[in-house]
Formats: C-alpha cells, sequence, structure tokens
C-alpha cells in the first residue's frame, strides 16, 4: 500500500477499525498518509477530514483516469455529492480529478463540471463503433468469447457496443462478426490513407499471398475498407494490393524541414550519438520507389546522416524567439560554454540549416552556439495542476484571503482547482488553504528517495529537531498527500517527521540552487 493508492473497505471486514463513520462499502478514497503502527489516513471526497482505519482493513481500487467516460451507476438513487441538475442517464467525460479523489465531469453543453464521488461513478466502454482493437497479449488462449484461432495479432473493427461491457467485432479475415469482452482487446491506431506500410519482420506470407509482392516491398494506403481490409499501391506491382492490416506496419517517412532524434537503439555514427537532434533534408530514393531511408543533416557534421526511418524519432521543432538553456547533466557543451553557465537562460535568435542554435544573452556579445541536444525550453508560466507542490510567491503582499498559519516558506499540495482557485493542503493544517492560482509558484517535490538534509539558518523544526542537528543527512522514505515527509536519518532506528519547509535536498548541483532552497 502506497500514499496515492485507491482504496475501499475489504468485503470481508465487518467494521474497520476505528468504525465505519460515513464510509460505506461502496466508498472510494485515496491513500493520504500511512503511519508506523500499521494505520492509514484516507481521504474520501465527502469528509473534511481523513478516515483512520488499519492497512489491513482496506484492498486496492481501480483508478478513475481523465478522459474515461462515465455515469452515475444505476444502484446509486442519490449521489453523494447531489445531482446538481443532471440525470441518471448523464454521460460525462472526467475532466479533472481532486486529490480527494472527486471526479470533476465534462458534460456536454455545460459550462461547469459535475462533481461526483468515485464509489456513486461507473466506467463506461472506452470503445468507440469504428475503433481498430486486437487482443490484449495478458490475456491467455481463451478470451471472454473465442477468437477461434483468429490469433493474438489480428486486427478487427468494433462494429457495435452490446450490453454488460460486450462488443461486436468485425474483421476482413473472416466472414460474420463475434462478441467479445472489452477487458480482453485493447486499441490499435487504425491504418490512414496516404501511410507509407511494409510488410511486419518475420511474415511468412500475407494472408491471400504476396501477388506480385515481396517481403522488401513497400508501399502507400490508397483505400481502408469499414471491415480493416486495406487497399496498398506497392512500388513495381500493378493495381491495387488487397491485404490484411495484420500483415502490415506503418513506416513513418519524415518531410523535409522536420526536426528529428536518433533513438536509444541507433546505430552510432561519426560524433552522432543516440539522443543526437538534426534536421532532415531528403529521402533516399531506389528508382522511382523509396528505399526507405531518410538525410539527415545534423550541426558539427559536414555529412548528412543516411540511415532507416525506424532509428528516428519526429521531436518539437526550435523555432526563433523560444527562451533556452544548458540541460542540467550537460558538462561541456559541445560548442563550449561562451562564458555562460547552467543558469544563463538566452533567447534564439536564429537557427542554421542543420539544427544548430545561436543564441542571445544579456551576457554575451556574440551569438553562443548551442547543440539542439543539449538544450531544454524555458516555458513560460506553466498552468498549475491538482498534485503540484508551491508556495506563495515573494511578490505577494498578502494573499487574497489571508495568510492563517501560512507564511512564504511554506510549502503545499494542490488538492482542488477550480475558477482560479486553488485549494491546498499544508501538513501543519487541519484544513485546506484557499488562495488565487496567480499568488502562488511551483516548486519541486520531494519524492521517495531523495537524499536531504535539514535546512541551513532554520531555527527549529516545526515538529523539533529530536536527535539530528544541521550535519544530519538522510533519506526521505514516505511522502504524505500534504507534503509531510518521513525521514530515514543515518545511524537513527526511527523516522523523523519533517515540514518539506525545514528540508533541502542534499545531492543537487549548487549551480542550479533556488534562493528556496530548491532545485529545478
Amino acid at each position: 500500500m502506497q500514499v496515492g493508492d485507491w482504496v475501499r473497505v475489504k468485503a470481508t471486514v465487518p467494521s474497520p477499525k476505528y468504525g465505519w463513520e460515513d464510509v460505506t462499502r461502496n466508498s472510494i478514497g485515496i491513500v493520504h498518509s500511512l503511519q508506523d503502527d500499521g494505520d492509514a489516513g484516507i481521504a474520501f471526497c465527502f469528509r473534511s477530514k481523513l478516515f483512520l482505519c488499519s492497512v489491513a482493513d482496506v484492498e486496492k481500487a481501480q483508478p478513475f483516469e481523465v478522459g474515461e467516460k462515465v455515469h452515475v451507476s444505476p444502484s446509486i438513487s442519490q449521489p453523494r455529492l447531489g445531482w446538481l441538475n443532471e440525470t441518471a442517464a448523464t454521460i460525462g467525460a472526467i475532466a479533472r480529478i481532486d486529490m480527494d479523489g472527486t471526479l470533476n465531469i465534462k458534460v456536454s453543453g455545460r459550462k461547469s463540471l459535475w462533481k461526483v464521488a468515485p464509489g456513486d461513478a461507473e466506467r463506461l466502454s472506452a470503445f468507440e463503433v469504428g475503433d481498430w482493437v486486437r487482443q490484449k497479449p495478458s490475456i491467455g488462449s481463451r478470451p471472454t468469447y473465442d477468437w477461434n484461432s483468429i490469433g493474438k495479432i489480428s486486427i478487427a473493427v468494433v462494429h457495435s457496443i452490446q450490453d454488460s461491457g460486450y462488443l461486436e467485432l468485425a474483421g476482413c479475415f473472416r466472414n460474420g462478426k463475434w462478441l467479445t469482452h472489452n477487458t480482453d482487446i485493447e486499441k490499435v491506431e487504425p491504418f490512414k490513407i496516404g501511410q507509407h506500410v511494409r510488410f511486419r519482420a518475420g511474415i511468412s506470407e500475407p494472408r491471400w499471398g504476396w501477388r506480385d509482392a515481396n517481403p522488401d516491398s513497400r508501399g502507400i494506403i490508397a483505400g481502408v475498407h469499414a471491415d480493416g481490409e486495406v487497399r496498398v499501391a506497392f512500388f513495381g506491382v500493378p493495381g491495387l494490393w488487397r491485404g490484411d492490416p495484420a500483415d502490415l506496419e506503418i513506416e513513418k517517412i519524415f518531410e523535409v524541414g522536420e526536426w528529428v532524434r536518433l533513438r536509444n537503439d541507433a546505430d552510432k555514427w561519426k560524433s552522432l550519438r543516440p539522443g543526437s537532434i538534426g534536421v532532415v533534408h531528403g529521402v533516399g530514393y531506389h528508382g522511382d520507389a523509396w528505399d526507405g531511408t531518410i538525410h539527415v543533416a545534423f550541426c558539427g557534421e559536414q555529412e548528412r546522416w543516411t540511415g532507416p526511418s525506424s532509428q528516428l524519432e519526429g521531436v518539437s521543432k526550435f523555432v526563433v524567439g523560444q527562451r533556452v538553456r544548458i540541460r542540467g547533466y550537460i558538462r561541456q557543451p559541445r560548442f563550449g560554454w561562451s562564458n555562460h553557465n547552467h543558469s544563463s537562460i538566452g533567447t534564439i535568435s536564429s537557427i542554421d540549416a542543420d539544427g544548430k542554435l545561436r543564441i542571445h544573452t544579456p551576457a554575451g556579445a556574440r551569438a553562443w552556439l548551442i547543440d539542439p541536444a543539449e538544450v531544454e525550453k524555458v516555458e513560460e508560466e506553466e498552468e498549475i495542476c491538482v498534485g503540484d507542490w508551491v508556495k506563495v510567491k515573494d511578490s505577494i503582499a498578502t494573499p487574497t484571503y489571508q495568510w492563517g498559519d501560512v507564511n512564504h516558506n511554506s510549502i503545499g499540495v494542490v488538492h482542488r482547482a477550480d475558477d482560479g482557485e486553488l485549494w491546498i493542503a499544508f501538513c501543519f493544517c487541519e484544513r485546506l488553504w484557499l488562495c488565487k492560482a496567480w499568488e502562488v509558484e511551483k516548486v519541486r517535490p520531494f519524492r521517495q528517495g531523495d537524499r536531504v538534509r535539514i535546512r541551513p539558518g532554520l531555527v527549529s523544526p516545526r515538529w523539533g529537531w529530536g536527535m539530528e542537528t544541521y550535519a544530519s543527512k538522510g533519506e526521505v522514505i514516505g511522502v504524505d498527500a500534504n507534503g509531510k515527509l518521513r525521514i530515514k536519518f543515518r545511524w537513527r532506528d526511527r523516522l523523523w517527521i519533517g515540514d518539506p519547509a525545514d528540508i533541502v535536498l542534499d545531492d543537487a548541483p549548487s549551480l542550479t540552487e533556488a534562493p528556496n532552497g530548491f532545485y529545478s
């Protein structure tokens, strides 16, 4: 069991350790804290305080995910959070999930989100008519409804959606339709007209024979039928070739000007390594047919790289005006530091045809030349979301809803967000703290395994020093949902409980240390 797990009371438990209170067997919550004595604090969206119980009282529940379609379960007559002008027939998609499990559902035609308790919600099929699917690799030799020796690699198309999670499928490889359960299958990307394809590696023979094609043939999808059957225009093969999509695979072809990166399994070439970024300059042909190779210009190399498209992956292109900085793990940039360092942020002033970036910084009179693989984009202030760790900006004198017990050093976790306002959990507050989204900024979250020490200059930790001093160094063993840290200091048997505002990382490079003691 871990903080963040979705749980419900086990069916075999007659009563939780400290009683039911307002929790029921259908209630689903999220673990917010784990105690040394085996107790857990669980957040339920209809409670203002954590529900305490033994870890042995609960079991994991399948977590809901953003984008899933849901409705109120037919067995629920009155939802925990009310109907809010909706009905049992209302269907929506989860747009946001609060830290207490509240599902914020987007309903078509409604401006505001409908809040539903996870224990009241029921998932609808994630599949739609027309989706391409295949049997999950994890399913054994006999799924719920046997595929009749169709084979795990076969691709089918959803023809209709039945009751109780069953789907009717159609495929080009057999007559008629058949049923399967939605838990037995997974979606695959459908083929589209215009895509380049080749035969799947290792295929002994296509479903309907080679018919003038061969294992090295390459072609373009010219037609796609409702049952998945495709028509392919193969180079050198007269007419359109009828095929089963399971016999083919997409071959990515990059257009001139696209930015690409060498994949991790790509071969080394001259100074290039996996991760090198370049710009596509052309494609290779054998006669009138594409030979499967791509020509790419990489900065620092006079000769163009030529290789299979399978060794490349697309990346978002850099553009003039973007702000960038050297990645933290780069010790020595390819073209030198030019009197800059890791904290230097510059603006792209021009881009060479091979992708080399020319950067302008206030500290430099000349353009700073940088390999695009060595930089990261500096985004403008990002939207703050549920789960982000934040602190009040130094520029805020007094928050809109006052300070309460919070101050500029306090660090909390966003539990709920709505209409420009945030509800933040601090480890020293019983209730969520309300503020405007523009009044706080993100900080790096602490994670299990972080090596830490007590913040220099701290007068007294929130819950006392215990046996520790400024020289103490330890490892984060647990992180509660409100940011409370459980730290194992060296030579100590018991865990030390700490406020994240009292702690700093011990192993981060000082170059990137922020004024608040965190590292970006």
